[in-house]
């Protein structure tokens, strides 16, 4: 799958300078996102948001660093306990959004399997992938308009078996 063509390569808008922010959950999956943005020219930081100070969000947190290592890419620890009352998505996607800003980096990303599509006006909308894979457009349908605007899903045009050939082929 060495030769597979991934969006973005040859034809993204993206500059080689742009960063991202990726939201690491230490899972293949998102070792996989990670891969795909880097392909696409992205120069890519992690981060992994803690909501509580529980062993399973410090388990979380440590797989997350361990990828990323794997991975070679910065990872910080985000504790965003004051945002635990909130919707759980969006509190990870502020915890993102406030740290991409602190670092000045322009987009936030996640592994889930769903689609961004900007219209002619500029407006960014959310749509459930196209691949097969299961729709996790739900989840992020509580974002306001504004983190829609820089969030990139790398992973939306991918059937999860694709991921998974390709988490083989990344030796993830």
């Amino acid at each position: 799958m060495n030769d597979t063509f991934l969006p973005g390569n040859g034809f993204d808008t993206y500059e080689e300078q742009d960063r991202v922010l990726m939201g690491l959950s230490g899972s293949v999956r998102s070792g996989v996102a990670v891969r795909i943005l880097q392909q696409q020219g992205f120069a890519v930081a992690a981060a992994v948001v803690r909501l509580a100070d529980t062993p399973e969000e410090h388990a979380a947190a440590d797989a997350a660093k361990a990828l990323a290592k794997k991975l070679d890419v910065e990872c910080i620890a985000l504790n965003a306990e004051a945002l635990a009352g909130q919707d759980a998505e969006a509190a990870r996607f502020a915890a993102l959004l406030t740290a991409a800003d602190k670092l000045g980096i322009q987009y936030v990303a996640s592994g889930h399997y769903a689609r961004m599509e900007t219209d002619a006006q500029g407006v960014s909308h959310l749509f459930p992938p196209e691949s097969g894979a299961p729709d996790e457009s739900d989840r992020l349908a509580t974002l306001s308009p504004e983190v829609l605007a820089r969030l990139i899903l790398p992973l939306g045009d991918f059937a999860p078996e694709d991921v998974a050939e390709m988490a083989e082929d990344f030796k993830l």
